[in-house]
């Protein structure tokens, strides 16, 4: 059995950067296998960062389902990948990190992609919609190789063949460094990373599709996840107050949380003109995993595993649906900190409420002032001068 220590690459790319510096991802480092080297195979991309005494790792895989996995550990410690047992599917033991106890970990399953017919024009997924087609995301491919080692925005992607169409799904970490340049104003970290789904599709047989997407959770800790949102005002890319949506963890000692705007944008430059809103559904904790879907590098991670479970439909009632653009694109960013929501603040709120009431309150005065006149009038004209 073939063990290629990836903290010989780990330790020498130590060396030349520095204590707050990220590495761009790489390819099955540390691996020479055929599958590893060739394209057109399920890969791993691997990269880290520095904060203070701690390294965080993140591993992005295709290797059956989709999984990107964030991990934290002590300075100077790096994963050991067994590719033989990892392509072979053996998952249990075949990512170590020798000598320390990884302190905390997040992973993400981007689970399936979902086409319905919503033939009501609600916007809504039903969970018992016969017209439900599933596009599983296992075993996705890259055309990259060895060769592409600085790969800064690694990407995986699912033809879509019955639709004219592709799924891509890549990700940029860490999430502080294009948090500004490219992205919506979510908070971020440099224990976060930003995931970006676009789908583009050409070939629709019904005017009234609509596409979903069903994600696992997997942390450490047993208390699971929980759901919430807060009011959030617009940015440069997103017009009006929405909620924005939090799923964190409920455990005191392993902080992670993911955070996003229901925001689905019906163009590539994500502009005002364009773009819908997507539903959230209820988050389901202690989810049983279906064995002959449920495989990956998390089975690497975890000896045991406490997954939550959530989905969003992308569009909503009236917007035109999927077929209005042929494309649509949704981003998250998640990590080991509890990323809060930026939230309309106290003073902000009150602005707002201030300034819609107080065109109200100069109107009513105003009516005061006149009907005051009036009756002033009326009653100097009802009464006859008395004279001496």
């Amino acid at each position: 059995m073939r063990v290629i220590p990836l903290i010989v690459v780990f330790l020498l790319t130590l060396l030349i950067t520095s204590s707050h510096c990220s590495v761009p991802f790489v390819i099955n480092p540390g691996c020479d296998l055929p599958e590893c080297i060739l394209p057109g195979y399920p890969a791993i991309f691997y990269a880290y960062h520095y904060l203070a005494d701690d390294t965080i790792h993140i591993l992005y895989s295709s290797l059956d389902e989709l999984t990107i996995s964030i991990i934290q550990t002590k300075k100077g410690y790096g994963p050991h990948l067994n590719y033989t047992a990892l392509f072979s599917g053996n998952y249990s033991g075949a990512i170590s990190f020798a000598d320390t106890v990884p302190l905390n970990s997040f992973s993400l399953i981007v689970r399936r992609l979902m086409q319905f017919d919503d033939k009501n024009d609600t916007g809504i997924l039903n969970e018992n919609d016969t017209s439900i087609q599933s596009y599983w995301l296992n075993d996705l491919h890259t055309n990259l190789t060895r060769d592409n080692t600085n790969v800064t925005q690694p990407s995986f992607q699912l033809p879509l063949k019955n639709i004219t169409g592709l799924l891509t799904i890549d990700i940029n970490y860490p999430g502080e460094d294009t948090r500004d340049t490219k992205f919506p104003k979510l908070r971020s970290s440099p224990k976060s990373y930003f995931l970006n789904i676009a789908l583009q599709a050409d070939n629709i047989t019904s005017k009234n599709t609509r596409f979903a997407m069903e994600y696992y959770v997997i942390q450490l800790g047993v208390e699971g996840t929980q759901l919430s949102t807060s009011k959030y005002i617009d940015d440069q890319y997103t017009p009006g107050i929405f909620n924005v949506w939090q799923i964190k963890s409920r455990s005191p000692i392993y902080s992670s949380s993911m955070l996003w705007k229901p925001v689905v944008y019906q163009s590539a430059d994500r502009s005002i003109e364009k773009n819908t809103l997507m539903t959230v559904y209820d988050l389901k904790n202690n989810i049983t995993l279906d064995h002959s879907i449920d495989q990956g590098i998390f089975k690497a991670l975890y000896n045991k595993t406490y997954v939550s479970a959530f989905n969003v439909s992308l569009g909503r009632a009236n917007d035109g649906f999927f077929v209005k653009s042929n494309y649509s694109f949704i981003q998250f960013t998640a990590g080991l900190d509890i990323l809060e929501m930026d939230s309309i603040k106290q003073f902000v709120t009150l602005a707002l409420v201030f300034s819609l009431l107080l065109p109200c309150l100069v109107a009513f005065i105003a009516l005061i002032f006149i009907m005051k006149r009036r009756c002033s009038r009326s009653n100097t004209a009802g009464y006859d001068v008395i004279e001496d």
